[in-house]
């Protein structure tokens, strides 16, 4: 009764820390910008999340990693490509439970529809792809289309991004949400030409019934341009409702060519 229970409590924490896995933005933060790589140009994006929750008889400890590459078509339009690969382990002094693999896959595309002066808009739509094991709690079990829409305004020394969207989460049952909605702010600010200091808050739609409809977080980190095509990133999450992981550290490498 105690291992299930553990297991159970394993694929609460991944669908509800986790979802959804899209529309991430500019690593550490978790909101979209529009931004985009230009025509023939690629980024690969390189992401390690550790994340960690403790409750009163468990401690639960999450490492995400998340390859992520973008295209550009053209100067406006990119698309995107995102694997990410979770291990989880409920820890308790009497024995670990460990749940690993490939999760949900995700494609999208980026168009940046409005650009004038400092401000622009774009539309993110994506599909997320049941690649993870549903039964370990990997994966969503069935297509997830979703939409974004995205405003940043580009100042100085400050950046600044919106983000709101909405995940379909085509499920039978009545134990999940249908519909997943997203809402986001996050701003930067140069400390010169090659540091920023980042932040977002974020909320989103939990999609287990049970416990706290949202999962809610802020970040604070730092981006380091150590090239034009190359920066690095580190950042910390703090979860701000239950259903979002207490605490995480965030890494990350962005290599464009």
């Amino acid at each position: 009764m105690k291992t299930t229970t553990r297991i159970v409590s394993i694929l609460v924490l991944l669908m509800c820390g986790q979802w959804p896995v899209t529309a991430l933005g500019a690593h550490p933060l978790l909101t979209e910008d529009t931004g985009t790589q230009g025509t023939g140009h690629v980024q690969l994006e390189l992401t390690h999340d550790l994340s960690y929750t403790k409750d009163d008889s468990t401690n639960t400890r999450d490492q995400r990693i998340n390859t992520v590459l973008s295209i550009g078509l053209t100067d406006t339009l990119d698309v995107i490509a995102s694997l990410p690969h979770d291990r989880q382990t409920d820890r308790l002094a009497s024995a670990d439970t460990t749940v690993r693999g490939v999760s949900d896959m995700e494609i999208a595309a980026k168009w940046r529809f409005y650009d004038e002066g400092a401000l622009s808009f774009a539309l993110r739509p994506g599909l997320g792809l049941p690649t993870g094991d549903d039964d370990k709690g990997l994966s969503a079990g069935h297509v997830s289309p979703s939409l974004f829409a995205v405003m940043t305004y580009a100042g100085e020394p400050w950046t600044f991004h919106v983000h709101l969207g909405y995940t379909r989460n085509i499920h039978d049952g009545t134990d999940e949400r249908n519909h997943i909605y997203h809402a986001s702010v996050a701003a930067e600010y140069a400390l010169g030409e090659s540091l920023r200091l980042v932040g977002d808050a974020s909320v989103e739609s939990c999609a287990e019934r049970s416990g706290h409809p949202n999962v809610g977080s802020m970040v604070l980190g730092l981006v380091y341009s150590v090239s034009p095509n190359l920066d690095i990133d580190l950042g910390y999450r703090k979860g701000m409702t239950h259903p979002a992981a207490d605490s995480a550290w965030l890494t990350g490498l962005a290599i464009r060519f």
